[in-house]
């Protein structure tokens, strides 16, 4: 549809009559940056572009108060050293604060008091006008980095990596050695910290897991600036957005509330329009009726005339025909039944590298639970705690160091992830692809079977590299449901798809008559599919007692008190 040309648009100032005054960040979908040997927690810091140069413009005004004292004028002289000491604590770590340290402000001092000290040098006796020139300003830099909340910097750095799952360690350690995922949540950080009039975020929770994204709604929830988001998850929509910008028909609709209040209106809107047009047509054709009867009676042609007339005026001021969209769906096969047990995980402890670890310190530990046709499991925790893990060694492409996983003998194990869609070889056609997938496949009956999924006459046979997203997700779900699987196992499934994909999937999981699996960070798609729900982390997998609302609740307690932690230790380090 093109939204995230309008944000790249925005972003680079090519809408006419942008306001070019406004601070404006537009976070991508994906960051193709390798990272440095420079910390995380460093990175962050150095991306506020303004910031770094107003403390470099502080260092360099205070080398040149300092460098007054060999004046010869004695009042200036003694005005110069008041004000170093004033702004610095003392004329030694100004020289600190010049060579680039540039988190001076950030060590406990007040920019405030150091803004009021400054006035009172300003009001002195010093007579040298370009002495009084660098205090005023000096005065306009502390201002502009009060705005900018830099007395706090490092502090909301800090608070700003702990929400979004960086332990003290991470932050600690060097942006290269971190995968492509947490690199993004970097960059996203960064874009946090600056603090833009504009925020523009593209897909921002396709590379968290849910308890980053609880941590993101909120912090957004409280942003104190205008932010505009390109999603496809409705939970954070919901929690998030006061406005929805719908992109239709290259035009841009407006409409108050969250993402629900929305769907609501527009199609009560819809159901407006349809009975306008519908109240058009009816009249029209009562009008119709009336003419075509009477067009040959000359007692009625003034009348008739009239009429025709009158049609002709309704014709030019007739409301659209509402288009409906086409709701798609699919379904999933029902498997034929299977004895129990399906799936039993019994006492099973993992580790990556075990060599040398105490059995406390494995990523699962003794772990039992089982999976049946009926299940609707739902595997919550943070990225690192296992959950990927667990799905390896269900699905055998994993081995457990201790524990035994035990499977049913027939049992057909249908896997979809957020990166299923790229397993096709894309110079190929679908049918092409699906015929490599399943070989015993007759290829008419797979031209008919993918067709279910609205991948139809040349779209089945073109290379998939000229299929959109949309329809390459469409042959995943098709390949998905012809292994017609007892036990369906989901990482991530909503990622890279669009409304109308969640939508049908979610549809096709509810109708399905098997078992149920999903990691996902997606709420709506939990809430919605999910009866049951597991916890993994510290080690273990345990059932919660309790709802997904419930779980939230807790989850953003416990981010809470982590970010709280993370923040006084940082504390601690730097006194």
């Amino acid at each position: 549809i093109g939204k995230t040309t309008l944000l790249k648009a925005i972003a680079s100032l090519e809408i006419e009559d942008m306001p070019r005054h406004h601070r404006i960040l537009h976070v991508r979908q994906e960051v193709k940056s390798a990272g440095t040997d420079m910390s995380v927690l460093q990175s962050v810091l150095e991306s506020d572009a303004e910031r770094n140069a107003l403390l470099a413009k502080e260092g360099e005004i205070l080398g040149r108060l300092e460098g007054s004292n060999s004046s010869s004028n004695s009042n200036t002289n003694n005005a110069a050293a008041a004000a170093a000491d004033t702004v610095t604590g003392n004329s030694d770590s100004s020289s600190a604060k010049a060579d680039g340290a540039g988190d001076g402000v950030g060590d406990g001092d007040s920019l405030t008091k150091k803004r009021e000290e400054l006035n009172k040098l300003m009001q002195g006796e010093a007579d040298d006008e370009k002495f009084n020139a660098d205090l005023k300003e000096l005065d306009k830099v502390y201002a502009r980095l009060n705005n900018l909340s830099a007395d706090s910097a490092e502090a909301r750095a800090a608070q700003i990596l702990s929400g979004l799952q960086f332990t003290p360690e991470m932050q600690a350690g060097p942006s290269s050695a971190l995968s492509g995922g947490w690199r993004m949540r970097v960059s996203l950080a960064a874009s946090l910290f600056i603090e833009p009039d504009l925020l523009l975020l593209d897909e921002p929770t396709n590379h968290l897991d849910l308890e980053a994204v609880l941590w993101l709604e909120s912090y957004l929830v409280e942003y104190k600036h205008t932010v505009v988001i390109v999603s496809h998850d409705r939970g954070f929509l919901n929690e998030v957005c006061s406005d929805i910008i719908e992109f239709k028909n290259k035009n841009l609709h407006y409409y108050k509330g969250n993402y629900d209040t929305y769907v609501k209106t527009a199609e009560d809107a819809v159901r407006n329009q349809m009975r306008v047009y519908q109240a058009y047509q009816d009249k029209r054709a009562h009008m119709m009726d009336f003419i075509n009867k009477f067009r040959a009676n000359a007692k009625r042609a003034s009348i008739v005339q009239s009429r025709i007339k009158a049609v002709e005026k309704m014709d030019l001021e007739a409301p659209e025909a509402v288009e409906i969209e086409a709701i798609w769906r699919f379904s999933i096969p029902n498997p034929e039944p299977l004895g129990r047990p399906i799936i039993a995980i019994d006492d099973v402890t993992f580790d990556y590298k075990p060599e040398g670890k105490k059995d406390g310190e494995y990523i699962l530990q003794s772990v039992n639970f089982g999976v049946d046709l009926d299940s609707r499991i739902g595997i919550l925790g943070a990225n690192g705690a296992g959950k990927s893990t667990l799905l390896n060694l269900i699905t055998d492409k994993l081995q457990p160091q201790s524990g035994h996983v035990s499977r049913n003998g027939r049992l057909r194990i249908g896997m979809f992830t957020q990166h299923s869609a790229d397993k096709f070889d894309l110079h190929l056609s679908a049918v092409e692809n699906m015929l490599a997938l399943f070989p015993g496949a007759a290829d008419q009956a797979m031209r008919s079977f993918i067709g279910k999924f609205q991948i139809q006459g040349d779209e089945a046979i073109k290379p998939m590299l000229m299929l959109s997203g949309g329809q390459k997700s469409r042959v995943a779900f098709a390949a998905l449901a012809y292994q017609r699987p007892h036990v369906i196992i989901m990482d991530e499934p909503t990622n890279h798809l669009d409304m109308e994909s969640i939508d049908a999937l979610v549809a096709a999981v509810k109708d399905f008559r098997g078992g149920l699996m999903v990691v996902s960070h997606d709420q709506y798609f939990i809430t919605n599919t999910c009866r049951d729900l597991w916890v993994v982390g510290e080690g273990k997998a345990t059932q919660f007692r309790g709802g997904f609302e419930q779980y939230k609740t807790e989850t953003l307690e416990r981010t809470a008190k982590r970010v709280a932690q993370s923040v006084k230790s940082l504390s601690n380090i730097n006194n």
